[in-house]
């Protein structure tokens, strides 16, 4: 939620709600940044309610009865991924609205930057007939990449896609590039910070994956006097256990253990760098002071996946440089300061479109 508030700072004259559809993260219950805040739970959520279609009309319902849209408000939305966001953005659209899309990191830059490849697979042929056919959500379209499925709204529904980075994209959307003008912390250089990933679902299997943790937290603790550790909050027990058994034998290694996001425990644990393979937490703590520090091309069975050929394009653009397989951190990070680099705010961006309606 650090992101959003730095937004709020922009949009401080101008009356705001939120809009929350939880999966990992806490829920919000009051903050004095909105005067009114909406949660509402998906059905889409996990393969038994996915096709719960009285689920979705029920949730269709709650919607459509709490949410008072006219052609003036303006929707900020940070992921095209949940089918009810999309079902969000097509009402405020049908009502004259004008959408956004927030970089929520690589995954908005992947989805904007790639065109479809390979076909659908049966199930998710009638995954996406279900949506558009019994549903009625024509908007939904399915890009399929790197033999994965990402939901998008069709183009004709947003407005403009709202980036930190200057990416190349190939959807037919107007592209702003938006500062981040935080406060800056000072930190200590002798910690770092681990954010796990669940490579090992998609990018290698649990084994190559224990390996590949190993060399890192042997890298990492060579190198800092303290390492922390967060697990990523979609890690089942199951899985923490045979990761833990990797980080005990590294006695420097403290496990975070807060489910908050770590941009909001960055201050709290004064660690300088932060690594982890593309999480878009390295995106937000760089705004902060950190170093983000991506290791995801010191392991080819992960490098060569096309998913990182993008990114690697995608920060290299960006003029980022990497750390070595010696873990020598200089120079590592952004070459520029990601939040100097651009001059629009979401509040130039509010009135570029309050100005064309």
């Amino acid at each position: 939620m650090i992101d959003v508030y730095e937004h709020c700072e922009h949009l401080k004259d101008y009356e705001k709600s939120l809009i929350q559809i939880p999966h990992t993260l806490e829920c919000i219950d009051k903050n004095d940044n909105f005067k009114n805040i909406f949660t509402f739970y998906t059905p889409f959520k996990g393969k038994k309610n996915f096709f719960n279609i009285l689920k979705a009309k029920k949730i269709e319902k709650e919607i459509n009865s709490k949410l008072d849209i006219n052609k003036n408000d303006i929707l900020f939305v940070y992921t095209e991924f949940e089918i009810l966001n999309q079902y969000i953005i097509a009402l405020f659209k049908r009502e004259g609205a004008r959408a956004y899309v927030i970089d929520e990191g690589f995954a908005t830059y992947i989805t904007y930057g790639v065109k479809n490849e390979g076909k659908l697979t049966f199930k998710e042929k009638i995954k996406l007939i279900y949506l558009k056919y019994f549903l009625g959500y024509d908007f939904v379209e399915y890009l399929k990449f790197n033999n994965s499925v990402f939901p998008q709204i069709n183009e004709k529904y947003i407005n403009g896609v709202l980036l930190y980075l200057d990416a190349n994209i190939v959807r037919d959307v107007k592209k702003y590039l938006i500062n981040r003008n935080q406060k800056r912390l000072k930190l200590d250089e002798s910690k770092a910070i681990f954010l796990n990933e669940k490579m090992y679902d998609k990018y290698c299997s649990k084994e190559e994956y224990r390996s590949i943790l190993d060399d890192i937290m042997k890298n990492m603790t060579g190198k800092f006097e303290k390492v922390y550790f967060k697990f990523h909050p979609r890690e089942t027990d199951e899985n923490r256990k045979w990761q833990l058994e990797v980080l005990k034998k590294y006695s420097n290694v403290q496990i975070i253990e807060e489910k908050a996001p770590i941009e909001n425990l960055l201050g709290k644990y004064d660690a300088k760098y932060v690594f982890s393979f593309f999480s878009a937490a390295l995106f937000n703590v760089n705004a902060i002071g950190a170093t983000p520090v991506y290791i995801y091309h010191l392991y080819d069975k992960i490098s060569q996946n096309n998913v990182f050929k993008n990114i690697d394009l995608i920060l290299r653009n960006a003029s980022y440089h990497f750390i070595d397989e010696n873990y020598d951190l200089k120079n590592v990070g952004f070459e520029n300061e990601l939040q100097n680099n651009h001059s629009w705010t979401i509040a130039d961006v509010l009135n570029d479109a309050l100005s064309h309606q």
